[in-house]
C-alpha cells in the first residue's frame, strides 16, 4: 500500500476512534472508569470503545496488519506493517472534561519499526495533525511552518513527570529547567504535546516513561515538521526512542535542552534510566 493510502486509513481510523471518544464525553457521567496501575492510570469505557473502533475500520482494510493498542494489547499478524493506537491518550484530562487529550493512529514498517505514517486527532480543540515518511507534517491539511526556535531561553516546554520510579526525579528537573527556558507546562498527554510541539504550539517535549502507542505518531509529527527526536543517549531518527524516554525540539534546540535533562536523570553508571517501551 502506498504511503498516502496507509495515511488516508490512519485518518479515517482515527476519525472513528475521535467519534466514539466525543459521543461518550457528552454523557461522561455514565462511564464505567477503572483504575489499571493506580489513582493516576484511569482507564473507560470510552477508551476501550474508542480502540474497538479504530480496530474495526483497520482490520477492514488491512486484516493482515499487527496492531498494538494500550487496552487491547497486541493483535498478530504476518503483514508488513505494524499499527499502533491509543484510542484517548490523555484519559484523566478527558473523564475531568479537560482539553488535552488525543487519539493518536500510527503505522510503522513491521521489521524495522520506521514510522510510516502518524494521525494525531485532538477533539476539544478541533485539530487533526499528521504525516507520512518523507512528507511536511499537515495541521488541518496545511504544511506546518519548519520547527526552527533556537532560542533556549524563549522556549515554551511541555513536560511529563515519568514512570513512578521517575517522578522522584521531577522535582530535579524542574529545577533544572526552569531557570533556562521561558516556562514549562504540563498538559496530561504525550500525544497532543508532541503534536503541538509539532505545530509550534510548544517549543520542545520532554515526557519519560512512554509507551510506543503514546508516542509513535507523535514522534513522526515532530520529525517531518523537521524537528529531532530522542532519548538523553541520542536522536532516534524515523522512529520513536525504544527507551520511551522522549525529547522532541527543533535542531537548534535539542541538544540543550538534553544537557539540562541529562543530569537529573543520570544513575551511578551515568545512563539515564529507561525501559522498553
Amino acid at each position: 500500500m502506498h504511503l498516502d493510502d496507509l495515511l488516508g486509513l490512519a485518518r479515517e481510523a482515527a476519525e472513528a476512534g475521535a467519534r466514539t471518544a466525543v459521543s461518550w464525553h457528552e454523557r461522561a457521567h455514565r462511564l464505567l472508569v477503572e483504575e489499571k496501575a493506580g489513582p493516576d492510570d484511569l482507564v473507560s469505557q470510552a477508551d476501550r470503545e474508542s480502540e474497538q473502533a479504530i480496530r474495526a475500520v483497520l482490520a477492514r482494510h488491512r486484516p493482515q496488519d499487527t496492531i498494538l493498542g494500550e487496552e487491547a494489547g497486541a493483535t498478530d499478524g504476518r503483514g508488513s506493517v505494524r499499527w499502533i493506537v491509543d484510542p484517548i491518550d490523555g484519559t484523566t484530562n478527558y473523564l475531568y472534561r479537560r482539553p488535552d487529550w488525543a487519539v493518536s493512529v500510527a503505522a510503522a514498517d513491521a521489521k524495522s519499526h520506521r514510522l510510516l505514517v502518524g494521525v494525531v486527532i485532538e477533539p476539544a480543540v478541533g485539530l487533526v495533525t499528521e504525516a507520512r515518511a518523507g512528507s511536511r507534517t499537515t495541521s488541518g491539511g496545511t504544511p506546518v511552518t519548519a520547527l526552527d526556535q533556537d532560542d533556549l531561553a524563549r522556549a515554551l516546554i511541555e513536560l511529563n513527570l515519568g514512570r513512578p520510579d521517575q517522578r522522584g526525579r521531577a522535582g530535579t528537573m524542574v529545577d533544572a529547567l526552569l531557570p533556562h527556558v521561558r516556562d514549562l507546562r504540563r498538559g496530561g498527554s504525550a500525544a497532543a504535546g508532541l503534536a503541538q510541539v509539532a505545530t509550534g504550539r510548544a517549543d520542545a517535549l520532554w515526557a519519560p516513561g512512554l509507551r510506543s502507542w503514546d508516542c509513535a505518531a507523535g514522534a513522526l509529527l515532530v520529525q517531518q515538521a523537521g524537528g529531532t527526536v530522542g532519548d538523553l543517549s541520542g536522536p532516534t531518527a524515523g522512529t520513536w526512542p525504544p527507551s520511551g524516554d522522549v525529547l522532541a525540539a527543533p535542531p537548534a534546540l535539542w541538544e540543550g535542552v538534553r544537557a539540562l535533562l541529562a543530569p537529573a536523570y543520570a544513575t551511578t553508571d551515568g545512563a539515564a534510566t529507561a525501559q522498553p517501551s
